[in-house]
């Protein structure tokens, strides 16, 4: 009996009892609701520099209109932000516990600004990009919804990464918190880079044409009505 005791004893001592969830941070959701509606009123505000997609789909007519600004806001800074994520969390996740304090407050600093920056590009480009072109039919056929499609589902893993950064979602351990992080970074990548080819293809492999899109007032040369 007292050999099965002291085994049945050692046998809870190696159990490992889960770590505590989190509570819920009450700051970080009083600054997400701050920034969120902040984002979302500024978005509104600006002026429209969507540009013309021409037969183009309307991704690239987006990144081509209002050089240098229009690639920087829509493209460059969302990637640098996504890749900054995706390489300091790889240093974190190799070297463990010997990572530098500088690494955890880039990748912390680049989480907490990815989530706003795209939340404000999606109530933008819903309301001078998706809005208007869904309600007259402008869309360049199925290759420009996809490349558009991917490119704004990209706020859902970044907007979550900032709420683990505000200690919103991820309340169970570090590690698990980190998993999250992990995959949140590779789904806005993947969505990134569908939106990315798509965006790049000629519209009219898809079936779209260009005539699609003329005036019918438009009448060619040498055209009797």
């Amino acid at each position: 009996m007292s050999t099965t005791a002291e085994g049945t004893a050692a046998a809870r001592l190696l159990e490992v009892e889960p770590a505590p969830a989190r509570p819920i941070s009450r700051a970080g959701i009083t600054i997400a609701a701050i920034v969120a509606v902040t984002v979302v009123a500024v978005a509104l505000a600006l002026p429209d520099v969507t540009g013309n997609a021409g037969t183009m789909t309307h991704y690239m007519g987006l990144l081509a209109a209002n050089q240098p600004w229009n690639l920087l806001v829509f493209m460059a800074i969302p990637v640098i932000l996504a890749e900054t994520l995706a390489v300091s969390e790889l240093a974190v996740l190799f070297r463990q516990g010997d990572v530098p304090r500088w690494v955890h407050l880039l990748n912390r600093w680049a989480g907490l600004l990815a989530g706003p920056w795209f939340l404000g590009i999606t109530v933008y480009l819903t309301k001078n990009a998706v809005v208007p072109l869904t309600s007259g039919g402008a869309w360049h056929g199925p290759a420009d919804l996809i490349a558009v499609g991917a490119y704004l589902a990209g706020v859902i893993p970044l907007v979550g990464i900032t709420l683990i950064e505000l200690g919103i979602l991820g309340r169970g351990s570090a590690r698990a918190r980190m998993r999250l992080h992990a995959i949140f970074v590779g789904i806005f990548l993947v969505a990134a880079h569908i939106a990315m080819i798509f965006g790049m293809l000629d519209p009219t492999l898809f079936g779209w044409m260009p005539s699609d899109t003329m005036p019918t007032d438009d009448v060619m040369p040498g055209m009797d009505m």
